[in-house]
């Protein structure tokens, strides 16, 4: 790689003629045989694949373990499910069902509505409850009574909403129409929220992160360097790079699953370590240039110094993603090789054609210079302040070695208070039509509603119910 920065800055006009047409070919290669996004998720030879192909096998294909909404209803005197609250509870489910996203919505008041609900199976009889020992009739009421969607005190209940396929596919338009209803109704002395990924983002705007983030990049450089070229450039080698990087995460969904979100995700990282990349080779030139260096020498000189801190922070950022292997899930798969493929690409134009833009700039490449910037040959060839800091740091290396020490396990203390666990909607802030949701089946179901064990279980024969009984009795038992 440094090999290739340096024929760059000996041949500036054929290695940027070469960087554009594997640029163009690139881009021509993802938009015509790039592969499809998808956001399926496995884990194989897990219980929860085990159980999901159950429920799969038991409800021809639609099982609890599907992606889905909930809408939950409270009202502020009353009962969830007094008359006057159903009939403008109804109404609305019944539309929700007519959505084309929407394959089934739980009723309260008979069977289920939609296109596509599952057949559930008939529940034990009378006598089959009866034949179960007084533990085993306990234990099945319990479960009877934690699973339906009617709170003790019957102030709040809620429906659930399934979506065709396998839950991923729900149309903006539908998703935004389900909000649109829950809004609606959720007034009058009637409170309505609504949970769900599928809705998350459903009449949200595009993020603008990367466009604050590629600002603010831009005033820091300006302050830094100077000069409007030179603040300029680690943008643009970015920016390129991120293009080839992004189509060739177009191109790695041929091979792998590839999430929806793996674009964005990439270009969160791609942009952020192209920056920094085409920094450290732009700051070094800058350097040697008003240090007095001949700008190709300078060049070379960035290529030869601060381009190998690149190949091996790029090299090691590569490395790390690839880690994700070891997880052995497809789905992280897809999403490792996306973000290595764009750092691999922002590593190359900064290594590539940043080389070959700083030989044929010369000294343009600090040109349209602003009042603090400083002209070639202004700067000592030693340095100054942080060159003097450094050279003090050198001499005494033990001491701000454990200084620094000290400080690290200082700032490390609250990782011994750290929690693992999955982000929920308690999470969201307050009066969002989800935290609305989840605050109304705490309060009404008690704790742990919000956070549900399904659990699949085969049973020896058909109807089986003490067996299932048993089960039920047992996990009762279990701890939490």
């Amino acid at each position: 790689m440094p090999g290739l920065s340096a024929w760059a800055v000996r041949r500036p006009v054929i290695a940027l003629v070469s960087w554009f047409v594997v640029l163009v070919a690139v881009i021509g290669l993802g938009a015509s045989v790039g592969g499809k996004l998808n956001d399926s998720f496995s884990l194989p030879d897990t219980e929860s694949t085990t159980a999901q192909e159950l429920l799969a096998q038991a409800y021809g294909g639609a099982g609890s373990l599907e992606a889905g909404a909930t809408i939950v209803w409270s009202p502020e005197s009353g009962t969830a499910v007094d008359p006057a609250v159903l009939a403008r509870i109804e109404p609305m489910l019944t539309e929700i069902a007519g959505l084309k996203s929407v394959a089934c919505v739980t009723s309260l008041t008979g069977a289920s509505l939609g296109t596509d609900c599952p057949q559930v199976p008939a529940g034990p009889t009378p006598e089959q409850i009866a034949a179960l020992t007084p533990e085993q009739q306990a234990a099945f009421a319990a479960y009877a009574a934690a699973a339906a969607p009617i709170s003790k005190d019957k102030t709040v209940a809620y429906s659930s909403v399934s979506f065709t396929g396998d839950g991923t596919q729900v149309s903006s338009a539908d998703a935004k129409t389900i909000l649109g209803l829950v809004k609606t109704n959720n007034a009058d002395g009637l409170t309505v929220a609504a949970s769900g990924q599928a809705l998350e983002f459903a009449g949200q705007e595009p993020p603008s992160s990367e466009l604050y983030g590629i600002a603010a990049a831009v005033i820091i450089l300006l302050i830094a360097f100077g000069s409007l070229v030179a603040a300029g450039l680690p943008i643009v080698a970015a920016i390129i790079g991120l293009v080839m990087g992004q189509m060739g995460v177009l191109l790695v969904a041929n091979f792998l699953d590839v999430a929806t979100f793996a674009p964005t995700l990439a270009a969160m990282i791609g942009l952020g370590v192209g920056i920094d990349y085409s920094l450290f080779v732009i700051n070094r030139y800058r350097q040697a240039v008003l240090a007095g260096h001949d700008p190709k020498d300078a060049a070379l000189e960035s290529v030869n110094t601060a381009g190998r801190a690149v190949l091996f922070a790029g090299g090691t950022v590569i490395i790390a993603l690839l880690g994700l292997f070891v997880m052995r899930i497809n789905f992280f798969n897809g999403l490792a090789v996306a973000s290595a493929v764009t750092v691999l690409c922002v590593m190359l134009s900064a290594l590539w054609m940043l080389p070959a833009l700083l030989s044929l700039l010369g000294n343009k490449a600090l040109a349209l210079r602003l009042p603090w910037g400083k002209k070639p040959g202004q700067v000592h060839p030693e340095g100054r302040a942080w060159a003097h800091y450094g050279r003090f740091l050198q001499r005494k290396p033990l001491i701000p070695a454990a200084l620094s020490l000290l400080v690290v396990l200082v700032l490390a203390i609250p990782m011994f208070s750290l929690r693992l666990g999955f982000a929920d909607d308690s999470g969201k802030p307050e009066g969002s039509t989800a935290r609305v949701a989840y605050d109304l089946k705490a309060e009404g179901f008690g704790p742990g509603v919000n956070g549900p064990f399904i659990v699949a279980v085969k049973l020896p024969k058909a109807n089986d119910v003490a067996a299932y009984a048993a089960a039920v009795k047992g996990l009762e038992s279990a701890e939490g």
